[in-house]
């Protein structure tokens, strides 16, 4: 029986040819209960006076709408008073109805919507949710934010109150946060500034705080 080849060098070589161990991997299942969540935020409720600048837009808009409706009717009226007095008789009454619910329903919507809306800075986040109906958190971190903007219209700045626009990097359209009081959107926009250049714990000074005309206890749960 022939006896087995036992040379080192031949040893040596194929031990080099082999490949290195692959390192270990590990994915360990994370608990749900151990998931970070947004039920116990508080979150901040816009500016109360966001409400109504929404209903003077709306009054705005709706005399707009009035008096485009009622043009548009005298027109048609003047033109063809026969043929809608036969053939649709109903048309008048279902424009004016149409016009005026959704003008009281643009009016009355804000007071449903705002309430439901609010905000939170943290140390690495903005979080803002909206909806009514269909109801959203956003998370804005800000190691994916490139710039930020404020605007806020002539409206906006009869009632001291700005929009802060959060935009990722890489370009995109960016996201808006529209109700803040002027000076909160401003210490917003500082606050989120310096977290981006500097990504270090942000100084207790420099963290933002509620909007000054906000009501004092926040809303406890994205779902509310």
């Amino acid at each position: 029986m022939a006896a087995e080849s036992s040379d080192p060098a031949l040893t040596e070589d194929s031990a080099s040819l082999q490949p290195d161990a692959p390192a270990s991997f590990a994915n360990a299942e994370v608990p749900l209960d151990a998931l970070p969540g947004t039920a116990t935020v508080n979150w901040i409720p816009l500016n109360p006076r966001f409400a109504r600048r929404l209903q003077v837009g709306a009054l705005i808009r709706a005399a707009v709408f009035v008096a485009g409706g009622g043009g548009l009717h005298a027109a048609v009226l003047v033109r063809n008073p026969g043929i809608i007095a036969e053939s649709l008789p109903w048309l008048p009454a279902f424009f004016w109805t149409f016009l005026g619910g959704f003008c009281v329903w643009s009016v009355v919507w804000p007071l449903i919507a705002v309430p439901r809306r609010g905000y939170v800075a943290r140390e690495k986040d903005l979080l803002y949710k909206s909806g009514v109906f269909w109801r959203s958190v956003k998370a804005f971190p800000f190691n994916r934010v490139q710039h930020t903007k404020l605007d806020n219209t002539p409206l906006d700045r009869r009632f001291e109150l700005a929009s802060l626009s959060v935009f990722p990097a890489g370009g995109g359209r960016g996201n808006r946060v529209r109700g803040l009081g002027r000076e909160t959107a401003e210490r917003l926009r500082v606050y989120i500034s310096d977290r981006i250049e500097s990504g270090s714990e942000p100084a207790e000074e420099s963290r933002p705080v509620a909007d000054s005309g906000a009501h004092s206890e926040a809303t406890g749960g994205a779902g509310q």
